[in-house]
């Protein structure tokens, strides 16, 4: 019999222990051959020794002298991309991800990448900042005195209350725009991937704007995709979507950063993708939106 310890192992430990996918792990759970301990409230499974020696010995069998194995938790499967419903500028030959020797990947485990990753941003966020106010120093005080309407969506969707106003009325939930570009492939390859990833670790998301509205009906090609998420799974996307920070113009996609419930509450799911709900997704294009975006989405939504 393996020698495990008394803890809980996560799904892809337990995939590592039993020498299967994550896929495989999924399909004897909803076959009811493997038990999990633990459902925590983002739908991940949590498993105890128990948990696997009953999967593995159904029948009771005699412990077997065996050397103990040891995981390797710096290894995570990932399952072939769904086919993507999004329409692109232009398309876009599909970039084969080689998974790398479990050596490779466990010394590049040690490398403190989200910290450079944080730093990276940081910096590029200061250096936007500071170009916005060289060319235009009286920018900030009149957006402090009476911000004016703006098409572009890094402006709207940063602008701050005045403080007279915030004890008026509750502050309504923030969004957060980050731009970034993956070096996974093209915005099919990218839109499968954080439809993928979200899915398989129980994680919230939802399509706007033009990739919102490409799922009800064709449009225009398009060169950037938006998706709200939360701020706690931020990281989690930037790191499994290999995102590196973009300016706007250049960008693949954009993180809407929102923890408003409602946003992922009233979603729905188109073509095997989530988007946000027909009032909420007429309301960006109003809000964010080009005249000919608009024209398209309220011949649909109304």
């Amino acid at each position: 019999m393996i020698e495990l310890k008394d803890r809980l192992y996560t799904s892809t430990e337990v995939a590592e222990v039993l020498g299967v996918s994550l896929r495989s792990v999924y399909r004897y759970l909803e076959e009811g051959k493997l038990n999990a301990e633990v459902k925590t409230a983002t739908g991940r499974h949590r498993f105890t020794k128990q948990n696997i020696v009953d999967f593995l010995y159904p029948d009771g069998e005699k412990k077997v002298q065996a050397r103990p194995k040891v995981l390797d938790t710096s290894i995570i499967s990932e399952e072939e991309p769904k086919a993507p419903i999004v329409a692109e500028e232009e398309a876009e030959e599909v970039i084969e991800v080689e998974q790398e020797p479990a050596k490779k990947e466990a010394k590049e485990e040690t490398v403190d990448w989200l910290s450079k990753f944080r730093e990276a941003a940081k910096k590029f966020e200061e250096e936007r900042i500071s170009a916005q106010k060289e060319e235009d120093p009286e920018v900030e005080k009149q957006q402090k005195v009476t911000p004016e309407k703006t098409d572009n969506i890094s402006d709207l969707l940063s602008e701050e209350s005045e403080p007279e106003e915030k004890e008026e009325k509750a502050a309504e939930p923030s969004v957060t725009p980050l731009y970034y570009r993956s070096k996974l492939g093209g915005l099919k390859d990218v839109a499968q991937s954080l439809d993928k990833n979200a899915r398989e670790s129980g994680l919230k998301y939802a399509f706007t704007l033009n990739a919102g509205l490409s799922l009800f009906k064709p449009i225009k090609p398009f060169s950037t995709l938006h998706s709200y998420v939360t701020s706690g799974d931020q990281e989690f996307f930037e790191r499994t979507l290999m995102l590196v920070p973009s300016d706007e113009a250049n960008a693949q996609l954009c993180l809407l950063i929102s923890d408003n419930n409602s946003l992922y509450a009233d979603r729905v799911e188109l073509h095997g993708l989530q988007v946000v709900s027909r009032e909420q997704l007429l309301q960006d294009v109003r809000q964010y939106g080009d005249e000919v975006l608009l024209s398209e989405a309220e011949s649909v939504l109304g």
